[in-house]
């Protein structure tokens, strides 16, 4: 009797040994799978939470610069300037430093390089430069005109609705990581309300009362200022739609 129970434990022993190699390789190949899978799109979906932190850097620093440019603090006005033009500059470093950095090379020679989500960051990255290169050339000096007070006022809301996409996809991407069950329904739907606000405000600056006047009054497209505006606005409008349309 008691060699029977001496066999059957250290058979138990034996199975139970077994059991934890076969499930232990079955977990390590799922993990291996994730981590070619799964782990490279949150890799690339943390990419897009710096790239639209840095992309808010930049349109706050030109709302700044603008700030500064309408004189109406002289004590602060040089101050708000340099930290305006500082973030800029920040911001698109940041920008580029994840498009082009390490980390992204790293992906790259994991053989992500043809992903769609990959091809979809880099799209989005240019879309965000192209925007950021035209808030950091944008200065108006000399005498601040009332026209020229009013383009400052559009564009200050085109760097808003610009906030307001990055923000919503923001909310968007941290909804559908599923860490928070209770909360990432409304989390998602907050997102995409943020990134439908922002369309609609773009369009409201772009095609809305204000501009209607400011092309009756005479002041169009052969008007440096105006074509600029235009311009930014079209490349808001393109990094809103990406970041609206980002890909699960």
């Amino acid at each position: 009797m008691k060699e029977r129970m001496q066999f059957f434990g250290r058979a138990f022993v034996l199975i139970l040994a077994l059991s934890f190699v076969i499930f232990g390789s079955a977990s390590a190949q799922e993990m291996k799978g994730m981590h070619h899978g799964k782990s490279a799109d949150m890799d690339m979906h943390h990419m897009h939470t710096m790239m639209t932190h840095g992309l808010e850097m930049v349109t706050e620093g030109s709302s700044l610069v603008m700030l500064a440019e309408m004189k109406m603090a002289p004590s602060l006005d040089q101050m708000t300037l340099d930290h305006g033009r500082h973030m800029i500059a920040g911001g698109k470093e940041m920008i580029e430093h994840t498009m082009s950095g390490n980390e992204m090379k790293s992906m790259h020679k994991a053989g992500h390089g043809d992903d769609p989500l990959m091809k979809y960051t880099h799209e989005l990255g240019h879309a965000m430069m192209e925007y950021a290169n035209f808030v950091e050339d944008m200065s108006m000096k000399g005498e601040m005109s009332d026209d020229m007070m009013t383009m400052h006022h559009m564009h200050m809301l085109i760097n808003h609705a610009v906030d307001m996409a990055a923000e919503g996809s923001n909310l968007v991407m941290l909804g559908r990581m599923g860490m928070a069950k209770d909360i990432d329904k409304e989390s998602v739907e907050h997102g995409k309300m943020m990134l439908s606000d922002a369309d609609k405000l773009l369009t409201e600056v772009m095609e809305g009362k204000a501009m209607k006047e400011m092309h009756e009054k005479g002041i169009r497209m052969n008007n440096d200022m105006m074509a600029y505006t235009h311009k930014a606005g079209a490349a808001a409008k393109k990094v809103i739609d990406l970041l609206s349309d980002m890909p699960k």
